[in-house]
């Protein structure tokens, strides 16, 4: 369990913790609001304990087409936001790991030329 508190304007406190509760590698266990006096000055503030579950970054998705296909791949740190009903916007992070292993081929063929340019020089 980790604890945390936020103090600023109460507009930037619910933002702030708008999207915290939105991350899903976050889980919110207890959240207490009051005020912090700083320097004479009354702020509000937030504590918070949380669970922090990294796990949890990554999601399934699964996009059904008009025509009944079904679309799976995986976002990492994914939001969704309802538009309206029935449509929904995805947002988040992926990798492809197929350009990842072909980078990786180029570089490994250009270093075997590489070695075989200095073992002929040798």
């Amino acid at each position: 369990m980790l604890e945390f508190r936020v103090t600023g304007s109460k507009e930037q406190i619910r933002s702030f913790m708008y999207e915290f509760y939105r991350n899903p590698s976050i889980k919110v266990l207890e959240q207490e609001t009051g005020y912090k006096i700083k320097d004479g000055e009354v702020q509000p503030s937030v504590k918070c304990s949380i669970h922090h579950l990294p796990e949890r970054r990554m999601n399934l998705i699964q996009i059904i087409t008009t025509g009944g296909e079904k679309i799976e791949f995986k976002l990492f740190d994914m939001v969704q936001a309802r538009i309206s009903e029935g449509v929904k916007v995805f947002a988040g992070r992926s990798v492809d790991i197929f350009s990842v292993i072909k980078e990786e081929k180029e570089a490994f063929e250009l270093w075997k030329r590489l070695k075989k340019t200095f073992d002929e020089q040798s």
